[in-house]
């Protein structure tokens, strides 16, 4: 299964060394998010694996150039601005999606937003903006794309949590909450819809390492080295890290899996106090 594998701590292969290359052949993603980081990532591993894909968020340039690299790799692919908050744009989203690629049986909602801020300094407007595009903004695409899925026979509905919604997350009040509520939505539109055969599951990242995460770091000069330390393997993750969970999934090898709650955090949560 590849060195780095074997040894734990070294980086995740890439998944088309752990999959097969039809695993999703046939299917149909759409994954909000997909221009950049995580999403971009695994709209990309996606497409490895025999599906067509649907990209979306409110930047148009950063999916054009992943379309075209999906498109490069044989599979069909658009992109569409939307403002997920807004749910007559999701509404118009999906209804494209649908008229271009014919379904939608896998949506990974992966669109976030987030910034540091004590709790006692966030506006009103601070917390509308990431609370909204957090939850607001997931249950807006879940409950779109879950109409059609539960017409059209079931799907696979994956969400990106993240483990600060397991216990405070200082500076992260409003990304805390958000996260720790679409845990429950997922938990509950498994158990409504599983009767229509649809599947929902939350994969719940620490710490990665993307552009944005960058960015938002450097500004407050955080310590990366130090922040490592508390890690059980000793490294922040990497986009490529939740690429093989949510691959599986997607799949047909998860069709008994359904509600759950998986954190990729090189045991982060459960690191030793001492550490």
């Amino acid at each position: 299964m590849g060195e780095a594998l074997m040894g734990g701590v070294g980086p995740t292969p890439p998944s088309t060394d752990l999959f097969v290359a039809d695993l999703l052949e046939d299917e149909t993603a759409l994954v909000t998010g997909g221009g950049t980081g995580i999403g971009k990532h695994i709209a990309l591993a996606f497409a490895d694996h025999g599906a067509d894909v649907a990209i979306a968020s409110r930047d148009m340039d950063h999916l054009e150039p992943v379309v075209e690299q999906i498109e490069d790799k044989g599979q069909r692919a658009i992109a569409t601005s939307v403002n997920i908050r807004d749910r007559d744009q999701v509404d118009a989203m999906v209804d494209t999606v649908l008229d271009e690629l014919g379904e939608i049986t896998i949506l990974v909602n992966n669109a976030g937003a987030n910034f540091l801020s004590p709790a006692e300094d966030l506006s009103e407007n601070g917390w509308r903006a990431v609370v909204g595009t957090i939850l607001d903004g997931t249950a807006y695409c879940t409950f779109a794309v879950g109409e059609h899925m539960i017409e059209n026979g079931g799907g696979s509905i994956i969400t990106m949590g993240a483990t600060n919604s397991e216990r405070g997350a200082p500076y992260h009040a409003h990304s805390g909450a958000g996260k720790a509520g679409i845990k429950n939505l997922m938990q509950t539109v498994a158990a409504e819809w599983a009767e229509y055969g649809i599947r929902a599951n939350t994969v719940a990242p620490g710490i990665i390492e993307t552009d944005a995460l960058s960015s938002v770091w450097d500004e407050a000069g955080r310590d990366r080295e130090k922040i490592s330390r508390d890690i059980s393997v000793d490294r922040l993750g990497t986009p490529d890290d939740c690429v093989p969970l949510t691959l599986f999934l997607a799949s047909n090898a998860a069709a008994y899996v359904t509600g759950g709650y998986f954190t990729v955090d090189g045991g982060q949560l459960v690191a030793n106090a001492e550490r």
